[in-house]
């Protein structure tokens, strides 16, 4: 059966047991399996790596610490609102001790991100990390093409990568600066296609 919203496709991705990370009660009644803000109106999607324990207990990616950190940045670099933005993540569920995920993991959650990228059809993805990165473009190298645009083969669409936040809320001023820096670059991508 073809997924025709993103109703049904975050349905389908609470729901999913595809590998042993969906469906775990991370903390009472908070399970593990997290989809998007659902932010449907927009055409600017955000893909980071996968859901903390904040986001399992809110149900919504990036509202923790690195959540809080990309939205101060987004408000004063590119004078943008987190409600600009479609956000959710390479893998759907919170894994052990939040470590990286495995290639199994990422290829259980690989057709909801088909599916809410064929649905969304976003005109740009900013993606958070070097896993987001890699999955959405079929790269490697995240540093090194820090802010750049490419065109992703798998999708046909701009996505620009940019540090994970997540190391960001610590005191590393270069990190930081280069992470500014990547949101200017979206800032001016985002004005030649007249958002």
């Amino acid at each position: 059966m073809s997924i025709q919203s993103l109703k049904e496709l975050r349905e389908k991705c609470l729901a999913c047991r595809a590998c042993p990370l969906g469906g775990q009660e991370i903390e009472p009644k908070c399970f593990s399996n997290v989809f998007s803000n659902m932010n449907v109106v927009v055409r600017i999607m955000v893909v980071g790596q996968n859901p903390g324990r904040d986001e399992v207990k809110q149900g919504e990616p990036f509202v923790g610490a690195s959540g809080k950190f990309f939205n101060e940045a987004i408000k004063n670099i590119i004078h943008l609102e987190r409600s600009s933005f479609y956000i959710s993540n390479v893998l759907r569920c919170f894994s052990p001790g939040n470590r990286p995920p495995t290639s199994q993991e990422l290829e259980a959650c690989r057709p909801i991100l088909d599916d809410e990228i064929r649905i969304l059809k976003p005109e740009l993805v900013i993606a958070l990390g070097r896993v987001a990165f890699e999955r959405l473009t079929g790269m490697s190298g995240i540093m090194r093409h820090h802010g750049e645009v490419i065109v992703s083969p798998r999708y046909l669409i701009p996505v620009i990568p940019l540090l994970h936040p997540s190391p960001l809320n610590t005191n590393d001023t270069a990190k930081r600066e280069m992470f500014h820096e990547g949101l200017r670059k979206v800032g001016e991508f985002l004005c030649t296609i007249g958002k």
